[in-house]
């Protein structure tokens, strides 16, 4: 009884006392006042002081005085950028002095590295670590969008701006020739398969657009990502680390209650740029001027064109409707691409208790491509489970799969021409809808947009399922072990159907591409990892390995034709007439590593850094398996120097780092040590049976050669890490030299010896650079603050030796179209991206000594000639005969054209900068990014420029509408002037008389006569200036107040709207300045944009719930 008299007499004192806290604080309320200082008793100036929970607030003065309306009882929550932030009870109203600690995270942050983690401030190596913010990451769909322009010397490219297509991505330049100069990707501790690795198309040639290999990758799962990018960083990984490496941990639970978010953001797209092209008028007065005999297939009274079919040129009569066909125009460009509504949902869940963690979330998109009939539907799953197994041992898993279905528009084709990709066909095509019974174009030049939408298929199902264990062991104190065991399943089928109306399908009676792509990959890690500290005087961290890696590739073409039955298009394989299964691609290998790493760490200010990688690889013969990979980094932390104490009022941190070290590329296909096969095609002399043709293998194009070994990249690097008043101002600055030797190089070999091409060891490039990264605190008050950020690099690329005697390379990026390429020049002492061609020089005009004295050409009967003493065959290169307003070039002293150096498509500038900060509840974010000193070849413009041969009904790019353009149309006779019969001749009193006229209607004329040019080759009015500034996006954002959602049960709520490629100030004349088409086919040839699907701009509206 006693005792619960003594407890309800406790309950009763308690509930008094609380009674009593109100009133005396009330009591107390009133300015309270104070000072913050540093831990040297320093005031600390602009500090934030903030009532926690509520957003008022004040900043400290010169002093680090501060005065505020609070009450004894209330929390300020004190902050300032290097510095610890501190909560601090209110125990007095004046008096109360605040001591700030210096903010240790800045040198002590954990960040991953390769096979481990280490402090930021004990790097050694040249590496750049970001933590994507949730708002970024909501509203981004690919890996692309987040690190695009964020990373100095890192440059995103891509070939298609297609939903669903893949980039490019490369570091500090290109160091291979061979093509595939991805970075290694490592998810979870998980390598993954080369991201530059496609499966092959099984028609002949045709380069489809390849499929994001890292789509199944959720950005909003994303916890960090850590680019590698010199030896120090990247030679733990050994073969797979000379491209540099992307390291990506995803999100895990946190010990606490369970937390839900939810996002979703909806998308409007719509292409950024079209490209000008003639309209209907211009174009019937091109096709007008290529017509000597007066009888025209166009005509225009008032406002309407007038077609003529070309078997009934001659019956043309103006009052006879029947003789003739009314057309409109049509854009065809605007006929295939239109404004795309996406939308993206996520949800994830994660907590834990002390003993067990966990984070799955869960995400669907639905993807509408700016090209009609394209996009993607892709569903993603993710579980991360870390546990306790006991007080030493703690494991964690990872599982996640994607699902998803990509509609995709052809890519285009090495055969060029309008009847390859629907985007070529939109340019191409005449600007008007083709009457029915038209007998002047073939089957192939009637395939339009329509075909392509109404009877073309390119539907993609991709698989992909990642799972990962990593098993880690506190075996004593700072002993460690981990076992990491990883795989990666990706199963990809594509369909690609062609119907009657496409060329592919005329030819063959209907077509049908099927490739399944079979890849998969398994990991699996032993770690063991040792921490001590020796003494006062040092730390020692050093880590040992073994791992083991097995891939594997398989790729199966099947093509069918001769369909009796169409309906079922891409499902109906078996309709076809002929099944033919091509000989599968397979690429298996294996990779048996053994790893060390040393970290040395003494009087916490000098560092040192060792690793050696041994990696045996199945791809090369029995003595050239292993390569061995070592590195050394020294850094010192200069800004703890004694000496530099006088500093430390505006110098935060200055660390210098040195490296030096190699990294391997082992990145061909298996196999080439071994004699291969093939099974034989059409054309082989397979033995029948029972008039049967049987199966057969014959020796593949590719001589074997056991004297392969590893490509090796040396790199050095000298960096600074700086910061500067408490690390307001703070960044780094990197200077390297890369060396790669040993080109693993497919050369052609002589016809005799019965195969085609060798891959060979031979050749060394370099890559030199500078980075330089800047991050500024511009203003940290309480109700506002903004930040600035920016990056900018420097690469010169050089190919140092190169045993090649044939230095030219062709990019094909227009098959036959035109005549000649060998565009590229790779040569010793040059560099990667130079682009060979010709200068034009104006156009040939007329002779006359008194109206044009300077004219080339005279004419003789009807034939154009050059007049006497002129020395320019510019013609030679046009079509093979002289005409007025055809195009010329730039000759040597006996007239034949220079092929010479038009520039270089390898930017080398590049970079990006940006604003962010916010204002009371309201966040905004502005980043652009940059590109300096490139050039592009516009192969769309270059193509759409000239007579093309038997496709004469092509269309024209708008540089050719008709005031611009030389013409030999008389615009009051309608007589052809630059293709004289002899009554045109003589209704001019002769030679003399036409001339005079011709220079006459051409006196504004700026640029040649298509008409006049019926052969094209690479030259600089294709080439183009693509230094670009764009607006990459702009953010803002309002997140409600806390006691506005917490009625809700909620925790937090942002809404959002972005604007993503909203504008691109540069001189290049295409859609984008910011891609390449041709460097997947031959990475020799890169900087090419031919038919290139536009980039969208695009506006997406989202919101972030927090639960």
């Amino acid at each position: 009884m006693k005792q619960i008299r003594f407890k309800v007499h406790s309950i009763c004192v308690f509930l008094m006392f609380l009674l009593m806290i109100p009133f005396g604080a009330f009591a107390q309320q009133g300015m309270v006042t104070g000072q913050v200082v540093d831990e040297k008793g320093e005031s600390v100036i602009g500090a934030t002081v903030q009532i926690k929970g509520t957003s008022d607030g004040t900043i400290t003065d010169f002093d680090g005085n501060f005065s505020l309306k609070a009450k004894v009882g209330n929390t300020l929550v004190v902050s300032y950028v290097g510095y610890s932030t501190q909560e601090v009870k209110i125990s007095k109203q004046t008096g109360n002095r605040i001591v700030l600690k210096e903010d240790a995270e800045v040198l002590d942050e954990v960040v991953v590295v390769g096979y481990g983690t280490a402090r930021k401030g004990d790097l050694t190596g040249a590496l750049t670590t970001m933590k994507p913010d949730a708002n970024d990451a909501a509203k981004a769909t690919s890996l692309d969008n987040l690190l695009s322009g964020k990373v100095a010397g890192l440059v995103v490219s891509s070939s298609s701006a297609m939903a669903g297509s893949a980039s490019s991505i490369t570091i500090r330049g290109a160091s291979s020739l061979r093509g595939d100069n991805q970075p290694l990707y490592v998810i979870d501790n998980v390598p993954q398969a080369s991201a530059g690795e496609f499966a092959s198309s099984g028609i002949s040639g045709d380069f489809q657009i390849n499929q994001d290999p890292l789509a199944s990758l959720n950005p909003s799962d994303i916890e960090d990502i850590t680019i590698l990018k010199d030896a120090s960083s990247t030679a733990i990984y050994g073969s797979r680390g000379a491209n540099g490496v992307i390291l990506i941990t995803t999100k895990k639970g946190k010990q606490g209650k369970a937390k839900v978010n939810v996002s979703a953001n909806f998308t409007i797209a719509e292409p950024s740029k079209l490209l000008e092209m003639t309209n209907l008028y211009e174009h019937a007065a091109y096709i007008n001027s290529r017509v000597s005999n007066g009888q025209y297939p166009f005509y225009v009274v008032g406002d309407e064109v007038r077609y003529v079919f070309n078997d009934a040129l001659a019956n043309y009569d103006p009052n006879n409707p029947a003789t003739y066909h009314i057309i409109n125009y049509r854009n065809w460009q605007k006929e295939i691409y239109t404004s795309a509504f996406s939308q993206n949902y996520s949800l994830s869940v994660s907590g834990g208790t002390d003993k067990t963690t966990y984070y799955i979330s869960a995400n669907f998109k639905d993807i509408n491509g700016t090209v009609k009939q394209t996009g993607l539907k892709q569903g993603d799953l993710r579980a991360n489970i870390g546990m306790d197994l006991s007080k030493s041992v703690h494991l964690n898993m990872t599982l996640s799969g994607s699902l998803r279905q990509n509609n995709m528009m052809a890519g285009g084709s090495t055969l060029g021409g309008s009847t390859t990709a629907i985007s070529r066909t939109a340019l191409d095509y005449a600007p008007f809808e083709m009457p029915d019974g038209d007998p002047s174009f073939s089957s192939e030049n009637k395939t339009t947009i329509f075909s392509w939408l109404n009877d073309y298929e390119d539907i993609a199902n991709d698989k992909t399922f990642n799972a990962s264990m990593d098993l880690s062991w506190n075996i004593m104190k700072g002993l460690r072990y981990n076992l990491r065991v990883g795989g990666n399943l990706n199963i990809n089928d594509r369909k690609r159907w062609y119907g009657l109306q496409l060329y592919q399908g005329m030819n063959n009676n209907g077509y049908l591409a099927l490739t399944d792509l079979n890849k998969s990959n398994v990991s699996i890690e032993n770690v063991l990892n040792y921490n001590t500290k020796l003494g006062s005087v040092a730390t020692l961290d050093a880590t040992v390995g073994v791992t083991y890696d097995d891939y594997n590739f398989l790729n199966e073409n099947t093509n069918g034709s001769q369909f009796t039955m169409f309906d079922l298009r891409e499902n109906g394989l078996h309709m076809a007439g002929n099944v033919q299964h091509l000989a599968p691609i397979q690429k298996d290998y294996q990779l048996l590593s053994y790893l060390g790493r040393i970290n040395l760490t003494f009087l916490d200010k000098y560092l040192i850094t060792a690793s050696l990688r041994a990696d045996g690889s199945s791809k090369f013969a029995k003595g050239n398996q292993w390569g061995v990979f070592p590195s050394a980094a020294l850094a010192w932390r200069l800004s703890d120097e004694a000496f530099m104490k006088g500093t430390q009022d505006w110098l935060s941190n200055l660390k210098v780092r040195l490296s030096y070290g190699t990294a391997g590329n082992n990145r061909i296909s298996s196999g080439l040590m071994y004699t291969t096969y093939t099974m034989a095609g059409n054309t082989g002399k397979a033995p029948f049976f029972d008039e049967t043709r049987g199966a057969m293998l014959e020796h593949g194009s590719n001589l074997y050669n056991p004297n392969l070994k590893w490509e090796t990249t040396i790199t050095r690097n000298i960096g600074f890490d700086y910061g500067f008043f408490n690390n307001r101002l703070s960044g780094s600055l990197d200077l390297y030299w890369n060396t790669t030797k040993d080109l693993l190089m497919k050369t052609e070999i002589p016809s005799n010896t019965g195969y085609s091409y060798q891959y060979q060891n031979f050749g060394k490039t370099s890559n030199k650079g500078v980075e330089l990264t800047l991050n500024a605190v511009l203003a940290d008050k309480a109700k506002w603050g903004l930040n600035f950020n920016f990056n900018i690099s420097y690469n010169r690329n050089r190919i140092d030796e190169l045993g090649t005697e044939n230095p030219w390379q062709s990019s094909n990026w227009s098959g036959s179209t035109i005549a000649k390429y060998e565009d590229y020049r790779v040569e010793e002492g040059g560099r990667l991206g130079e682009i060979w061609g010709y200068k034009t020089n104006g156009f040939y005009t007329a002779y006359d000594p008194v109206t044009n004295p300077n004219g080339e050409l005279v004419l003789n009967g009807t034939s154009w000639a050059l007049r006497d003493g002129i020395k320019d065959n510019s013609y030679s290169l046009a079509g093979g005969k002289p005409y007025p307003g055809q195009l010329k070039y730039e000759c040597d002293e006996n007239g034949d054209p220079i092929k010479q150096k038009l520039g270089n498509t390898v930017a080398p500038l590049t970079g990006g900068f940006g604003f962010d900060g916010f204002i009371g509840n309201f966040d905004f974010n502005i980043f652009f990014n940059y590109s300096v000193g490139n050039q592009i070849v516009n192969g769309t413009k270059l193509a759409n420029s000239f007579c093309a041969g038997s496709a004469k009904g092509y269309n024209l790019v708008n540089d050719f509408a008709l005031d611009n353009r030389y013409t030999w149309i008389d615009p009051e006779t309608g007589l052809n002037l630059g293709k004289p019969d002899g009554s045109t001749v003589d209704y001019y009193g002769g030679a003399e008389g036409l001339i005079t006229r011709l220079n006459a209607i051409n006196t504004g004329a700026n640029i040649y006569n298509p008409a006049a040019v019926t052969a094209m080759y690479l030259n600089d009015y294709a080439v183009e200036d693509a230094s670009f500034l764009r607006v990459n996006n702009i953010t803002i954002g309002y997140t409600f107040p806390k006691a506005w959602v917490k009625k809700a049960f909620m925790q937090n709520v942002r809404i959002y709207v972005t604007g993503y490629n909203l504008y691109c100030l540069t001189n290049y004349s295409g859609p984008d300045p910011e891609v390449d088409t041709s460097s997947k086919k031959n990475a020799m040839t890169p900087g090419i944009d031919y038919a290139a699907y536009p980039k969208s701009r695009s506006f997406v509206a989202g919101i972030n719930v927090t639960f």
